[in-house]
This record gives structure tokens, sequence and C-alpha cells, in this order.
């Protein structure tokens, strides 16, 4: 069974307003191996703890555990289930689009370690799906949203050259080392400009700004959220020299970290 392309289905959508959800619940399928219909006026969404395929107007979408779907109104559904499947589901009306720009949401997409957060967001109010319908639709909104904010960061990443997503990679899993811009082109297999074009594109900054950049970013968590020593965080960030990292991180963020960390502590 193939499954090339779909991850390539979309759907543009309006989210300038929020939808008018008109049924929200969990379901129970796979009594019937297959089930096949359309909803004429109402978009669905669907987040999935289960195995099988669902086919949209001819496409063949995957279905595992962790995954949600959504598709507009009309679209032809038709699902294969692998034994009881249960799922979370949402029926929805989208208002008429306005003068805003469309959002791109993936026909079905892997929330990965997104899931159980999504998951209960949804089924927390599944309850007041009755009782306190704005609600509902607010936090549906929500997930558009969150769904739509997730295709799109998904294509910026699968924009990403592969020499520049390495590089990046090497230099997250190496800031306590010294870096250089000539190691990283010669681990990558680029050369040094090609290597520093790549970078500006994907990121907007320089190889080197890149590795400073993520350098206080890990060195401002260690000191907001662990007692670390500073001469410890600096070092572990690839900054050993003290007065360095102390003079960086003011030139920077306009405060010493001992100063960041009182701040982070109320104090």
């Amino acid at each position: 069974m193939a499954f090339e392309g779909w991850d390539r289905l979309y759907w543009d959508i309006s989210l300038e307003n929020p939808p008018e959800v008109v049924s929200i619940s969990t379901n129970i399928h796979g009594i019937k191996p297959i089930d096949r219909y359309r909803l004429p006026e109402l978009w669905s969404l669907h987040v999935y703890g289960y195995l099988g395929r669902l086919i949209v107007d001819g496409n063949d979408l995957p279905i595992r555990p962790g995954y949600v779907s959504i598709a507009p109104p009309m679209t032809i559904m038709e699902y294969h289930y692998v034994g009881i499947s249960t799922h979370i589901y949402v029926h929805l009306r989208l208002p008429p689009p306005g003068n805003g720009p469309l959002r791109r949401i993936r026909a079905m997409q892997d929330l990965g370690t997104g899931y159980n957060a999504l998951y209960n967001q949804l089924a927390e109010v599944i309850p007041h799906s009755r009782s306190e319908p704005a609600r509902v639709n607010a936090r549906v909104w929500d997930v558009l949203w969150q769904l739509s904010s997730r295709t799109e960061d998904d294509e910026r990443e699968s924009a990403i050259h592969p020499a520049a997503k390495r590089a990046a990679e090497i230099i997250e899993r190496n800031l306590v080392k010294a870096l250089t811009v000539s190691d990283l082109a010669q681990d990558v297999g680029v050369s040094y400009s090609y290597l520093a074009r790549l970078f500006h594109d994907a990121y907007g900054e320089s190889v080197v700004g890149f590795i400073r950049k993520r350098r206080i970013e890990r060195a401002v968590h260690l000191i907001e959220r662990t007692t670390l020593p500073i001469k410890t965080i600096a070092a572990s960030v690839g900054m050993p020299d003290l007065q360095y990292f102390n003079k960086t991180m003011r030139s920077e963020l306009g405060a010493s970290p001992r100063e960041i960390r009182r701040r982070y502590m109320g104090q």
C-alpha cells in the first residue's frame, strides 16, 4: 500500500473569524471495515488514535496514532479501519472569507509530541458543547490556528537546504565546542562560501551569527531554569572565558547573567 505525496495535500481556509462548531465528540468506528460519507456544508476535523486509511476525493492518506485530518464541505471521505477505531471528531462551519490572507492547513498531518496537548484541548471542551458553545468555538478556532502554524513551519523547514539543516544540527549538538565555518562546511560537504549563502537564505543570518544566537539562547535557558553556577553555564555553551561571556550577555541582552537570573526569580 503506497501513500506517495499524501503530505502535499492542503486546504486554504480563512481563520479571520471563529468557526461555528456544530458537533464535537468522540466516536467509535470499525464495526464495519469501511465508512464512506460526505458533509454537504461542514468541515470535518478528526484526531486519531488508531491505524487505518482515509481516501479524500481519491487521495490516499495514512491514518496513524497521533495524526489529525481536516476536510472541507462536499469532500467524499472513505475510511478504512483495522479493528475498533476511536477518535475525536469536530464538524464545523467556517464563516465566509474576509479580506485577509488565507491560511494553509495540511489535509493530514502528524502531530508528533504535540498530539497529547491538542487531543486534551479538544477533549476538555466536549462536555461543554451545548452549555458553552462560544467556549467550544474559541477552542476549535485556536486548534485550527495551531494546525495552520504547524503546516507553515513544516513548509519552511522542508525548504531549507539539507546542508544548512545538517550544519544547524551539528551546531545544536556541539555548542560546548569550538565551532568554525570551515569545519562545518567540510562536515556537510559544501564550500565555505556556499554554506554561508545557504545559512543566510535559511535563517536570515551568518553561520557565526547563528552560533552566537544559539549559545545565548541556551545560556539564558540554563540561567533562568537551573541553579548551575554562571561559570559552568558559560563553559557549557562554548564561552569558557567568564569575562567574555558576561560582556556578550550584557551586550546582547542589556543585563549580566546574574541580573537575568535575579529578574527571572523575581528578586
